[in-house]
């Protein structure tokens, strides 16, 4: 028998004077309360109510047990009144950690605009291209293009980016255009200095996948880095669609080996167990993926 049940009947039954009166409310048969009462009183190994043919009374124990009762339901209630609210109505805060450039490039936009729209969210977000310390930093969210790592959180899959391989045409102009991936070998190829690099330059041809061991004596921590030397004439840099669609449309860099496939960049949203179904985490996962969806460039 469910005791969360019991304990509402049976505090009914104190507050109404009578098992006939909560059989009429709840709609069983006054045996039916009986048993729902004798069940708690089974259960505690004391007597709750004291009965006569003409009226019924709270025993000391029922009396105590009736009062922890009433504070139980009551604060059950304000549980879910509190659910209710959160889950129509977001509010709270979020601790977002994402790298540095799709947090500049993407999301810090699309949350400025979220906040917007709920304004009673605070959102503290966080760069980093780093592998964050989520015990340290205390994040709520992680926007990452990796899972390893993050077996405690859950992970959502927003979309994916493809990627470009391109330079400034001051480069080609001076270095040639590669024709083939293995061109590559001769060429100055901008590079991430992080471990473990997240973007490997694979190749894929329709039939086999092409590695060329690329190297550079340029390399950097940060994509808009990158950016920023290829656009210098520096080198080669291999970017996410995102990050290079301007410049590309410009013409301030130019798109290297379009035969090729690279492999795509999977962007993911991570998140702590405990937001799961919370109206703050429902409203900025649909949000931030319409928005995502909305860059036709991308």
């Amino acid at each position: 028998m469910d005791r969360l049940t019991s304990i509402e009947i049976f505090v009914r039954a104190v507050e109404l004077g009578s098992f006939a009166a909560v059989a009429d409310e709840r709609g069983i048969s006054a045996q039916m309360v009986g048993k729902h009462v004798r069940g708690l009183e089974a259960s505690i190994g004391a007597k709750l109510l004291a009965k006569s043919t003409r009226f019924q009374s709270l025993t000391a124990a029922g009396e105590q047990y009736f009062k922890r009762c009433l504070a139980v339901l009551a604060e059950l209630k304000a549980a879910q009144e509190d659910i209710y609210r959160d889950m129509n109505e977001p509010c709270g805060s979020l601790k977002i950690s994402c790298g540095v450039n799709f947090g500049i490039k993407a999301l810090a936009p699309i949350l400025a605009r979220f906040q917007r729209q709920y304004s009673k969210l605070d959102i503290d977000l966080v760069l980093e291209n780093n592998p964050p310390d989520l015990k340290k930093g205390g994040y709520d969210i992680i926007f990452r293009e990796q899972l390893k790592g993050y077996d405690d959180l859950i992970a959502v899959k927003l979309r994916s980016y493809k990627m470009v391989a391109c330079a400034s045409p001051l480069y080609l102009e001076q270095n040639g255009i590669p024709q083939h991936p293995e061109d590559l070998i001769t060429h100055q190829c901008l590079q991430s200095n992080l471990s473990p690099n997240p973007h490997k330059w694979c190749f894929y041809d329709g039939q086999h996948l092409i590695t060329p061991p690329v190297a550079s004596r340029f390399t950097m921590n940060s994509g808009q880095a990158m950016l920023a030397a290829a656009l210098e004439g520096a080198g080669i840099t291999l970017q996410p669609i995102f990050q290079v669609s301007d410049v590309l449309a410009e013409g301030a860099l130019v798109p290297i080996l379009q035969d090729y496939t690279l492999p795509a960049v999977e962007f993911y949203m991570l998140y702590r167990p405990s937001l799961r179904n919370t109206a703050r985490l429902t409203a900025l996962q649909a949000f931030v993926r319409q928005a995502l969806e909305d860059h036709a460039e991308a």
